[in-house]
Parts: C-alpha cells; structure tokens; sequence
C-alpha cells in the first residue's frame, strides 16, 4: 500500500471487507445447522427410514456436522467472502468430511459384526443399504443446502453493521498519523470494532518540545510507560502509526514490548520492512498489520484454562495427603516454616508468588535467587536432596495453578536475581523477555528435554529460552499432555532438579 492510499485511508477511505468475530460466529451456526439439517431430514426421508432416530444416528449426524465445520474452518471458508467463488472449495471439505465418516462407519459395522472364535470379521459389503442409501443422498444434498443456506445469511450481514467490540488500546504514533487516527476512531458510523485509547504516545524529531496529548487520549511520556500500562491493566492492543521512514522507531517498540502479552498491529504500508504474516484487522474500517499476537487468546485461552483447572484440582485432591505430610516433615526435620514463598515474573513480567517445599536450611533462604542451587549444596537439607530429586518439592504450585498465576505447562519462572555467567537472563539471551507472555508453568518443554537444573552458563540459557519460544510457537493442548506424560516419566526416574 502506498503512503498516499493510506492516507486516503486513514481520512476515511471505504474500508475493506474484513471478518467480525460475530458475523463469523453466525455463519459457522449456519454452516453447522445445514449440515446437520440435511443428514436427518436425508434420514427421514430414505425408504427404509424410521420414524424417529435413534441416539447413534443423531451421534453420526452431529459428530458429522462438526468435522465438517472444523475442515471449513481450517480451509479458512468459516467467515464472509467466499460464496460462490470460492464454493467448490466448501464442497471438496464436505466431501472430506463425508469420506472420513464413511471409513468411521465401515470400521463400526466391522466391529460390530465380529465373532469371537471365527476365522475373520464380516466382509465390508455387508454394511446395510440404508446406510448406503442414506449416506450417498446426505453427501450430495449437504453442499446445496449449505450454499442454499449461507447466501441470504451473508447477504444480510454483508449490509448489516457489525457488532462493534470494544478493546483497549494503546496509540503510539507522531503526531500526524495520530491525529488522522483520532479523527476516524471519533467517527461514530464507522465499521469494526470500537476501542478505547487508554494512552497515547506521541513522537517528535529529536530536540523538539513534547506534544500534548490528544483530545480524550492520557499522554504517555516514553515506551516504558506505554509497557508498564499494559503490564498494570487490561490492555491487550497497541495501534501504530507510523510513516514508512520511522522503521527504527518500530524495532524499538517491537524489542520493548517483546516481554508483555498484547497484539500489535501496524498500518499496513511498511508491511515489506518486517517478515511477519500478512494478516489484517479493522478497527472502525482501518486496516492494521499484525506484528506479534498473543500466543494464547480466545478459546484457546478458555481451552489452557480448563487444562489446567481440571487437572491442577484433580492432582491438588490426589496429592493433599501426600503435601500434608511433606509439610510436617518438613518442620520436623529443620527449623523453620514448611514451605518457601520466592517472588518470581509470571505472564506480562507481573510479579507472582511461587510456593515450594522449604529444601535449604531456613537462615539459607535467598529471595532472589542470586545463588543458584547446585549439585551437592550445602544449605540442602537431607530430606530437601530427596524432595529434590524427586521434584516433590514443586507440589505447591498447584495452589498456583489452580489460583491462576501459573500453568501446569509453561516457561519455568526464575528467581529475580538469577544470572548466567554473572549476566542477568534478561541480558544474556535476547529473547528472554519473550517467555513472559505465556503464564510460566510447573513443567516445561525445556525441563522434559535435559535444560533443567543449574543455568551456569550463557549457552545453557539460551537453549532452554530456545525451547521455550517452541513450546509457546507450537503450544496446543495435545502437546502440553505430552509433556506431562514426559514430566512424569522424569519424575518416577528421578531426575527432578
């Protein structure tokens, strides 16, 4: 996009055709309900129907209906634009969707009709042919009834105002651009989702006097106000508005907001200058690039959380009298208080209060953990060597799972004081401050591959960052039950720090 058609843009330009999360929520329920719609009014209608339907037929049909919409989905055919030209396209995922039901109930039947004591299972053939007869019209009825379906609902949102969602944001800009900017965003028929400025940071050539804010916008002062704003509440977007000269501009705000969890979208003229994915959103009709995302948002956030709710309950249940009697052992053993409270950085660099088993002598306690525990310490106490080895002593974070401050699956938090070499982790690896914008966890991929213990070294530091950043990039509830699996496997070993 040129500099001038951006401009247009900003001053008030037609705005693209871009998806809201509720026209986009609306379609799927239409797409979900043609479906399914369609499979049992294909089994009603087939000859050998029955009256009513039983609960497997209403399984194969709902079960059906989401396969269906997970593929549109991943096709990227769930939201507006892709009727009719792109309809062959829904049709080959129905088409996918029906295929893979197929082979579900070839290998149903298939079990179902097996023997105990013959030679081999019923041959395939034998499926009965209703199921035939229903599943040929259900295949071939479900693309029309689902492009019959979506037309006038697209239609109708095509001309309907999306429902505005508001967010909060925070603008940094010169002034220019940011006075463009406030003038659309005060615009009350605009398209898109609202949002409200909770800061704005203005830029000026070196040696000029700082701008006053903008009418209705607080004035932030530097890069790390706008951070320490997002670290402190709920902002969870940063707008920039930049001219294509001030790329240095945007590096810096890029490496200062490396360490906190927010989107941050770009206008989309200087898209060329960075190799980050070409994906646009409206904010009252302007489009803005995405630079970073937050790695865990939406249902995805719902999803980690229930993980960890139902999990850290069940094992905070199953473990209670195990921890009760650590505890008490604990103070039996040595003088001083049964669990250790060291404060350590959680999601978006905020302070949190990490619980563990008191494993050193209560006079060697270190809040900040200047020194590392190493092989063979001499603050350890006999009984905190086993609960060591055996990471027993990390039974407490599930008090801090279960209240929301850590994950079971994570980074793992470090201690304030920690360093590398005599270089504090911030500064001995780049991306460290990355790792901040997930919540840090009890186990973690770079635990379960080898990079736990002692971090003496800048090169050890780095790979257990480097595994980290994987896990948060390639993060999915699948992979965090592998490496519980894994963390498990480690802890029976005994090779717990």
């Amino acid at each position: 996009m040129s500099r001038r058609s951006l401009d247009a843009s900003l001053a008030g330009a037609g705005p693209p055709s871009l998806s809201a999360p509720c026209p986009a929520i609306a379609l799927a329920i239409v797409d979900f309900a043609a479906v399914v719609l369609a499979g049992l009014a294909c089994r009603g209608l087939n000859p050998a129907g029955h009256a009513a339907h039983t609960p497997r037929e209403v399984l194969v049909v709902v079960a059906t209906g989401t396969l269906a919409l997970s593929l549109l989905h991943r096709r990227g055919l769930s939201g507006q634009g892709w009727h009719p030209a792109r309809g062959m396209e829904a049709v080959l995922c129905l088409a996918h969707a029906f295929a893979l039901l197929l082979l579900v109930l070839l290998f149903w039947e298939q079990a179902m009709t097996f023997r105990p004591g013959s030679a081999h299972a019923v041959p395939a053939d034998s499926i009965p042919a209703t199921n035939r007869n229903w599943l040929f019209t259900w295949a071939t009825s479900a693309p029309l009834a689902l492009l019959l379906a979506r037309a006038p609902v697209e239609a109708a949102l095509t001309h309907a105002p999306p429902r505005p969602v508001a967010r909060r944001a925070v603008v940094v800009g010169n002034a220019a651009s940011a006075r463009r900017l406030a003038r659309v965003l005060a615009q009350p028929d605009r398209a898109g989702p609202r949002v409200e400025i909770a800061g704005a940071l203005i830029l000026t050539p070196r040696g000029m006097p700082p701008l006053e804010s903008l009418p209705g916008w607080p004035r932030l002062d530097t890069l790390r106000a706008a951070r320490r704003l997002v670290e402190a509440s709920e902002v969870d977007l940063l707008l920039i508005a930049l001219p294509e000269a001030a790329s240095r501009s945007i590096a810096a705000i890029l490496r200062i907001m490396a360490g906190v969890s927010l989107d941050i979208w770009l206008a989309p003229d200087i898209a060329r200058l960075y190799e980050a994915p070409a994906r646009l959103s409206s904010v009252v009709g302007l489009p803005f690039l995405h630079l970073q995302e937050r790695p865990m948002a939406g249902f995805a956030a719902v999803g980690k959380r229930a993980e960890d709710l139902l999990i850290g309950l069940s094992l905070l249940v199953l473990a209670a009298p195990l921890m009760l009697g650590i505890a008490l052992a604990v103070r039996l053993s040595s003088p001083g208080p049964a669990l250790f409270v060291q404060p350590r950085r959680g999601l978006n660099r905020r302070i949190i209060r990490v619980r563990k088993f008191r494993t050193m002598r209560a006079e060697a306690a270190d809040d900040r953990g200047a020194r590392q525990a190493v092989a063979n310490d001499d603050r350890v106490t006999p009984l905190g060597r086993f609960l060591r080895r055996t990471s027993l002593d990390e039974l407490p974070q599930l008090l801090n799972v279960v209240e929301g401050s850590m994950s079971l699956v994570g980074p793992r938090p470090h201690a304030l004081g920690t360093a590398a070499a005599g270089q504090p982790f911030a500064e001995a690896a780049a991306d460290y401050a990355s790792r901040h914008r997930v919540k840090p966890g009890m186990t973690g991929w770079a635990q379960v591959c080898g990079w736990r213990g002692e971090t003496d070294t800048v090169e050890k530091l780095r790979r257990r960052v480097e595994h980290d950043l994987f896990y948060i990039t390639h993060w999915s509830l699948g992979f965090d039950l592998r490496i519980l699996a894994l963390t498990l496997r480690t802890v029976i070993r005994g090779e717990g720090v």
